[in-house]
């Protein structure tokens, strides 16, 4: 306990106070770590992340704990991972399977006195802190890590734009998920949703079924897992930008332009598109239903003439691509 005591002053002393919100995305574009301040106890964190479609983090790899560290948080967070279902087995509370990695600090974990079942994480990026103890879950600590899915259509469809704000928009046909908004558009990304099969007249219910990638010249449409690619002059003239691979009933598709990549991973059997970026030149250079990509949830729901949407439908309805036909 003097160890750690040492460490909250150290850590306190040494960096001001961060934002309530703060985003960073693993190495492996499968999740983002959002931070939710406190004081909270962990019952408290993990309740806060589920009220936001997340859950209390759960860092697999070195990757997926280095990446905290971006965060810019200091102190104490709350992660997913406790013994309170097997004293001195540690496991994910999501679904009680035994940690394949951890990172914790010497002598940890040490049983507490049978009192500490619940993990969190010591953060603070100057001094290159990112290690686990344990606490009463009790306690209260400086906020929770939230781990939450990566941008993107899922379902019927819920989205979640590039800053993390969720919502549920039933359009029908083609749209703009996303593109460059800048002076000299270099790409576009179009996606389509159709009715499911239990919609009513009622209640229309929609999924994801195609989306389609231009960048420059080049061109790729994903329909289903059917994949078909080319040039929009009918001839290719730059060298090759859009990388695709497939596998069972999920595809990989990934391109960079201005030292930004952007990463899809498409499951038809979830109709699900989950989208990442790793890169800085295009903050605040979005556009479409995924929006402006700035840090700011309270802006992304900007119609193409960058006025604020008043709800979700005119917000939605103002990407529609009308030109373009339905399958």
């Amino acid at each position: 306990m003097m160890l750690r005591l040492l460490l909250i002053l150290a850590v306190t002393s040494l960096i001001q106070a961060a934002p309530n919100e703060r985003f960073v995305e693993e190495t492996s574009p499968s999740n983002v770590y959002r931070v939710v301040e406190g004081p909270l106890t962990w019952n408290d964190a993990k309740a806060k992340c589920e009220a936001m479609d997340c859950k209390l983090a759960q860092p697999k790899s070195v990757q997926a704990n280095d990446a905290l560290k971006a965060l810019l948080v200091k102190g104490y967070y709350w992660l997913g991972i406790t013994d309170l279902n097997h004293e001195g087995r540690f496991t994910y509370y999501t679904d009680d399977q035994d940690i394949v990695y951890d990172n914790w600090n010497a002598g940890v974990p040490n049983n507490g006195n049978g009192t500490e079942h619940c993990a969190n994480v010591i953060l603070h990026s100057t001094f290159n802190y990112s290690t686990w103890f344990t606490s009463n879950c009790s306690e209260v600590n400086e906020g929770g890590i939230c781990e939450c899915r990566t941008s993107g259509a899922s379902g019927d469809p819920h989205m979640r734009t590039f800053d993390g704000r969720a919502y549920t928009f039933q359009g029908i046909c083609w749209y703009t998920l996303f593109k460059d908004c800048t002076d000299k558009s270099r790409f576009d990304v179009t996606i389509m949703f159709e009715p499911r099969e239990d919609s009513t007249p009622d209640q229309v219910r929609t999924r994801t079924i195609a989306f389609n990638v231009t960048v420059g010249n080049q061109y790729a449409i994903v329909n289903g897992l059917d994949v078909t690619t080319g040039s929009t002059g009918g001839k290719m003239t730059d060298a090759k930008v859009i990388t695709i691979q497939q596998e069972d009933k999920n595809i990989k598709l990934h391109f960079t332009s201005k030292n930004t990549t952007f990463s899809f991973n498409w499951t038809l059997r979830l109709h699900a598109l989950d989208v990442s970026y790793n890169g800085s030149f295009y903050k605040g250079k979005l556009c479409g239903l995924m929006g402006n990509a700035d840090g700011d949830t309270r802006n992304d729901f900007q119609n193409p003439d960058r006025s604020i949407a008043k709800d979700v439908l005119e917000f939605g309805e103002s990407w529609k691509v009308n030109d373009k036909k339905c399958f």
